[in-house]
């Protein structure tokens, strides 16, 4: 088998692995929310908490994962996880404001079954 064929294996393997990790934390941590019923500041603290914390932690692995892949002669699955490793800041923000309009559409809803 050719070297860019692992290569590209290695890329597509490993970010599929890393990506589906951070939708089951971040699925888990809304079930978790869910079935706690909870609402107002501390939800929105703790989610903001953990945010970080996978943010933080989605940019250390790949990058660590990224130079053992360049000494291994793998540039393709190097740049796959420096690629990212610069979409993770995005996440972020992304994520509060899901959480944000959630807030408000349940709000509104709370709101309207009041009248």
């Amino acid at each position: 088998m050719p070297q860019w064929v692992i290569d590209v294996l290695v890329a597509v393997v490993l970010t599929t692995v890393e990506v589906v990790a951070l939708v089951l934390a971040f699925f888990a941590i809304g079930i978790k929310l869910w079935a706690a019923n909870k609402g107002g500041g501390g939800v929105t603290l703790r989610l903001k908490l953990i945010i970080c914390a996978a943010s933080v932690a989605s940019l250390v692995l790949p990058l660590a994962c990224a130079s053992g892949l360049s000494l291994l002669q793998l540039p393709i699955a190097a740049t796959a996880q420096c690629l990212l490793v610069a979409a993770v800041p995005f996440l972020r923000p992304i994520l509060i404001g899901v959480n944000r309009l959630r807030e408000g559409f349940a709000r509104r809803r709370h709101g309207r079954q009041r009248r």
